[in-house]
């Protein structure tokens, strides 16, 4: 076929080159007709060699992500300008809008230089360039189109001026990108910040003591070292009776004095009204710069005290009283064996000419002290920490570890300014040994013919204390037995019917655990088995009065028998006067076991020890 056409076109391309077109349409018809009976004639073959199909490649390119446009540019809200500085502490907030191409979310970059940032990854937040140390702040992911906001705060290390970048970074996980443009803002809300530093404030004082009608003038050293546009901050003082200062003003406690605003050093000056009730006045210092940011360091806020001039309290005798744990004038009561006795009162009225309610309406006087002791020692010798005695002396100046008192001003009993005088209660506790002065004569107490008294001192809230004032009367301090049975059990040994201790030489003691010198009463129980419940039994049961007792070892036989009834025994156990040791006595005792006795083993029975005050010439 090919050859066919080749010579076609060589025997009837004309003179100018071009074939002729019925020529040519023939003998492509001529060849259609031999290719196709070829066709035909070939079918079988041809399906039997090859096989024909369409097919088809897929094709591919990978659009790398875009990053997003801004919408609204970044700006400060509010503006952080030189005339509305941001205080050192205080936010800077910066806003901007973006739009992403591929509908990402964004995040808003504030960085402290131009350097391009780095995009996050995994949709993590950007770094800026130089890395996160030239971070002001990033934002949290915002949805493409939304507004992102981040903040930063300040710092008193800040200097004055603060360069901002703003970029935005879309969060597209194939690969994040930042919009190569950053932005500064524009007008107030631009690029840079403005740090406003608290001024310092190292110092305050003030020209008092001072009297009622005299100026107290308060001195500050404050300094600024900001400036803007060319000036330097201006320092104002405010002095404030109250801990209250709003930022700009006192508060409801009122003001004392304010000063102008100055370069450095404010000072402003208060006149002290009549009346003035003597006091330590507190009063609160503050500097602030022309822009109310307040002062920093240790003087900001502290307390400048003033004083106006004191006088002491004073205390009459005729108004103290020495009285019972229950308030009463009758005789101190000991109630507690070995031990102390507390809520004993002293009561008395304490006046000053500063009044009973000082400046801050609080107590004007504010402690007491007092001494109390048996007459017989006198206020002159009770005083010291060594004039102490638990028997006789009760010096405050031994300390409330060793004695606590306690001493207070009555509830209500101070009616305002207007009156000078409280009255006050102190209770404080006394030892078991404490010496009695009730009886009249000498066989009943020791000091009879004395009593126990007490000296106050009162002490305003300045220091100022009253003289050391007796009372006019005492009160007696009763007599207090105590007894304690310091061995329970009395162990004759083991002994054959018929038999008995050689010797009185089994032992019992008895304490005196109050403030008196004691005897005893002594009576007993037979001795059984079955005890209590002894029978009437010479074979079973042993007499009470089998067993002796003597104030020494002697024979059995030379002691006293005991009875079923009580009976005084001369022990005579002097009155203890140490509170660590008790004074006291020992009674020997003996027993003889009956020869009719045939029931063996344990026999028991009991004694009974009845304490009973002594005559004072044995203690």
């Amino acid at each position: 076929m090919k050859r066919f056409l080749n010579w076609a076109e060589k025997q009837y391309r004309g003179t100018n080159g071009r074939i002729s077109f019925l020529i040519l349409f023939l003998g492509f018809l001529t060849a259609g007709i031999i290719l196709g009976a070829n066709f035909w004639a070939t079918d079988a073959i041809h399906h039997a060699r090859f096989t024909f199909a369409q097919t088809t490649a897929t094709t591919t390119v990978t659009v790398l992500n875009t990053p997003p446009n801004w919408t609204v540019d970044a700006q400060e809200a509010p503006g952080s300008s030189t005339s509305t500085p941001t205080n050192a502490g205080s936010n800077v907030t910066w806003n901007g809008i973006a739009t992403d191409p591929n509908s990402d979310s964004f995040y808003l970059l504030l960085c402290k230089t131009s350097s391009t940032p780095t995009a996050g990854v995994a949709g993590g937040p950007p770094t800026c360039g130089g890395g996160a140390g030239n971070n002001w702040g990033v934002s949290s992911l915002t949805a493409s189109g939304a507004n992102a906001t981040t903040t930063y705060t300040t710092q008193s290390s800040d200097p004055q001026s603060d360069a901002w970048f703003a970029w935005i970074c879309d969060n597209n996980a194939g690969g994040a990108q930042c919009n190569a443009t950053f932005k500064q803002g524009t007008g107030g809300t631009a690029s840079p910040f403005i740090v406003n530093h608290r001024p310092n404030f190292a110092s305050i004082s003030n020209t008092a003591p001072a009297n009622p009608g005299v100026a107290v003038t308060w001195n500050a050293i404050a300094s600024d070292t900001d400036t803007f546009t060319g000036a330097t901050d201006t320092v104002q003082l405010w002095v404030c009776k109250a801990n209250d200062f709003t930022g700009s003003t006192c508060g409801a406690g009122g003001t004392y004095c304010s000063s102008t605003q100055a370069l450095a050093n404010p000072s402003c000056s208060f006149t002290l009204p009549i009346p003035d009730q003597d006091q330590t006045y507190n009063s609160y210092g503050y500097v602030i710069d022309n822009h109310t940011f307040p002062a920093s360091g240790g003087s900001e806020g502290a307390t400048s005290t003033y004083v106006v001039n004191n006088v002491a309290p004073t205390i009459t005798s005729s108004s103290i009283s020495l009285l019972n744990t229950n308030g009463s004038s009758t005789p101190l009561t000991l109630t507690t064996p070995s031990g102390e006795t507390n809520g004993f009162q002293v009561k008395f009225t304490v006046s000053d000419n500063n009044s009973c309610l000082n400046a801050s309406n609080g107590q004007e006087d504010v402690s007491a002290i007092l001494n109390v002791y048996r007459s017989g020692v006198t206020q002159a010798n009770c005083q010291t920490n060594g004039n102490y005695n638990p028997n006789n002396c009760y010096p405050a100046a031994v300390g409330t570890t060793t004695w606590s008192f306690s001493c207070s001003q009555d509830g209500g009993s101070c009616s305002g300014s207007s009156s000078i005088s409280a009255t006050w209660t102190c209770t404080f506790p006394l030892w078991y040994v404490a010496d009695p002065t009730d009886g009249v004569l000498a066989s009943d107490t020791q000091y009879f013919s004395q009593n126990w008294l007490t000296s106050v001192r009162a002490t305003d809230d300045q220091g100022a204390t009253s003289s050391l004032v007796e009372a006019a009367s005492g009160n007696e301090l009763a007599s207090f037995l105590g007894v304690q049975l310091n061995t329970p059990s009395i162990n004759f040994g083991a002994l054959s019917p018929g038999t008995n201790n050689p010797t009185l030489a089994t032992s019992t003691n008895l304490a005196a655990t109050g403030n008196v010198g004691i005897n005893e009463n002594l009576s007993g129980l037979d001795l059984c088995p079955n005890f209590p419940s002894c029978p009437v039994s010479a074979t079973s049961t042993v007499p009470v009065g089998n067993e002796q007792y003597a104030t020494s070892t002697v024979a059995y036989g030379s002691g006293v028998a005991l009875t079923t009834s009580s009976v005084l025994f001369r022990i005579q156990i002097p009155k203890s006067i140490a509170t660590s040791t008790n004074a006291s006595g020992s009674t020997y005792w003996g027993i003889a076991i009956p020869g009719t006795i045939q029931l063996s083993g344990a026999y028991t029975g009991q004694n009974t020890f009845v304490g009973v005050k002594s005559p004072a010439q044995n203690w």
